[in-house]
């Protein structure tokens, strides 16, 4: 049996999971490997219609606030603990997106888009004015400074981009 060469992966990229950063796009970018991200909007939360006070479906895997089984995947968006930091990083958000005449989903793809590893970024929709809407992510480029400052709305709020390990509960790896 032949294997042709890999000529693309999918993985979650987003503002709020950027773990993939370390070790997989470099890898990616070496090998001319594209990247098709998925989780634009991590899963909601990137939507702009989240609130402290909302309470999801009991059959929505985010009611569980980040625990799928023994997994714990998405505790750092959706864990108890780091919910209110992370709506407060939203917000700010907003304002970041209203300066490029944008809505806080179109800033979230965009900057997604915006990795050059990345070869598409994959988004859902339910209704198709949201297809419109993700096209509004297109034809225009965010500054240096803009995504600086997007690095700097995750840091003053204490969000977890970058959990240590593929899982949460996995320990750090020590240097050899």
């Amino acid at each position: 049996m032949k294997l042709r060469r890999l000529d693309v992966v999918q993985y979650g990229w987003n503002m709020f999971d950027r773990r993939m950063r370390r070790e997989i796009f470099p890898w990616c970018q070496t090998n001319n490997v594209g990247v098709m991200a998925y989780g634009s909007l991590a899963y909601g939360l990137l939507s702009g219609t989240f609130h402290a006070e909302m309470t999801f479906d009991e059959n929505d895997w985010r009611a569980k606030r980040g625990t799928l089984g023994s997994l714990n995947l998405f505790r750092t968006m959706f864990g108890p603990d780091h919910f209110p930091r992370n709506l407060a990083a939203v917000e700010e958000l907003k304002t970041i997106a209203a300066r490029y005449g944008k809505t806080l989903p179109q800033l979230a793809v965009r900057w997604t888009t915006s990795n050059p590893v990345i070869a598409t970024g994959l988004v859902g929709f339910r209704h198709p004015e949201e297809v419109e809407e993700n096209l509004g992510a297109l034809g225009w480029q965010l500054s240096p400074s803009a995504m600086a400052e997007i690095d700097a709305v995750f840091a003053r709020h204490n969000a977890v981009t970058e959990p240590h390990g593929w899982l949460e509960d996995d320990q750090p790896v020590a240097a050899a």
